[in-house]
């Protein structure tokens, strides 16, 4: 993956969540280091150097093949607009298990309500 995840890190993130959210990013990058330095010699003696080689490879064209699609181009554009131009791609792609479920704290709150009423 190179540069892209440092580069990506300092431009995605909304200003209050940056910090945070970059030394995430930052430990997850490390954690995947440790992991294919861990895993490189055992797969070199369990399935041979070039199968080891091609299934890093094969990863490595998945990473690319997924920046390509999912990532937006953002050269040109303040932070300030980046931060809009996620949001709406967030909205875009949102899922259901994403959304809040109001329902639950409609239903808190006439209960609340009730329990109100009946003590005054």
């Amino acid at each position: 993956m190179g540069t892209v995840p440092w580069v990506v890190n300092s431009e995605i993130y909304p200003l209050k969540f940056r910090g945070l959210c970059g030394g995430i990013a930052a430990t997850a990058c490390w954690i995947s280091n440790l992991i294919v330095a861990q895993t490189f010699l055992t797969l070199t003696v369990a399935i041979g150097t070039s199968d080891t080689f091609l299934l890093f490879g094969c990863i490595a064209v998945a990473g690319l093949f997924f920046t390509l699609v999912f990532m937006p181009e953002t050269k040109g554009l303040s932070f300030e607009q980046v931060e809009v131009m996620l949001q709406e791609r967030v909205r875009l792609f949102s899922f259901k298990f994403w959304k809040k479920d109001h329902s639950r704290e409609k239903s808190l709150n006439m209960e609340a309500t009730k329990a109100t009423k009946a003590k005054g």
